[in-house]
């Protein structure tokens, strides 16, 4: 299975965001990481993956199927989308939520498969111990992550996570992209994430894309994508590729003089 993004343009209106993106042949199992300043495209490029934008123009495939001329619901089923706003019943707890989640794209009646599910999705990014949590008590971090959960429960081809870490202390940042990697490792979806941290991007990561003004400026290996001019040149910053003794990657970016 392989998610592939064609000549995409989308916007608002009259109002155009994305120009022409192509991110051709993400396989199944990668982790690629969206990277771009503030209003360069990404959340409008996943609403449009998602099918909460109309694209103008280009194609969106999975597999060989264009899942843009899906139902809604089939669409949801093969793409999960957490935005960077995130809402949830308070009335709810934790378990009950990713439930709702997970029924919303297999139906209302409940199986025992679907508590083995969610009980498993839970387990696998650290919450088990919120299950019984209500909602309304818990943290913004722990909201962003059960907001996580309730993406990746449904088991979809396509994961998109809208800044799934901003919310997050450094603990618990690395906790749950490890966990996604090892979501990813047991059921090889492709997961598209667009990430602020450079450093967090380098070391999850399997491929970048920088976009710019809705454009595609780059797509490639992070090692690559993060030596080039236009990363620096992007975010109006200087900055240079650094790598520590585990041979792990990261910038270092200072102020423009």
């Amino acid at each position: 299975m392989t998610l592939s993004i064609a000549n995409l343009n989308a916007g608002y209106g009259k109002t155009q965001v994305l120009h022409d993106v192509s991110v051709p042949d993400i396989a199944g199992g990668a982790f690629v990481g969206l990277i771009g300043p503030n209003a360069s495209g990404k959340s409008t490029l996943f609403k449009t993956l998602a099918g909460l934008v109309t694209p103008t123009a280009g194609t969106i495939t999975i597999g060989d199927d264009d899942v843009t001329l899906l139902r809604r619901k089939d669409r949801a089923r093969r793409v999960a989308y957490m935005p960077q706003a995130f809402g949830c019943n308070a009335l709810l707890n934790v378990f009950e939520s990713v439930l709702l989640a997970l029924k919303q794209t297999t139906g209302w009646r409940v199986e025992a498969d679907n508590l083995d599910r969610v009980s498993d999705t839970l387990s696998a990014l650290g919450l088990s111990h919120l299950a019984d949590r209500g909602i309304a008590d818990l943290s913004g971090g722990q909201a962003q992550m059960v907001a996580v959960a309730q993406t990746i429960v449904r088991a979809p081809e396509v994961i998109l996570l809208d800044e799934p870490t901003s919310a997050l202390d450094l603990h618990h940042q690395l906790s749950i992209l490890t966990s996604i990697r090892n979501e990813m490792d047991r059921k090889k979806p492709v997961v598209m994430a667009a990430l602020h941290d450079l450093n967090l991007a380098a070391k999850f990561c399997d491929r970048l894309v920088l976009l710019r003004q809705g454009t595609v400026l780059a797509d490639g290996a992070p090692n690559h994508i993060l030596a080039l001019p236009e990363i620096g040149e992007t975010y109006r910053v200087e900055t240079d590729l650094e790598q520590t003794k585990r041979g792990v990657f990261y910038v270092d970016a200072r102020l423009a003089e």
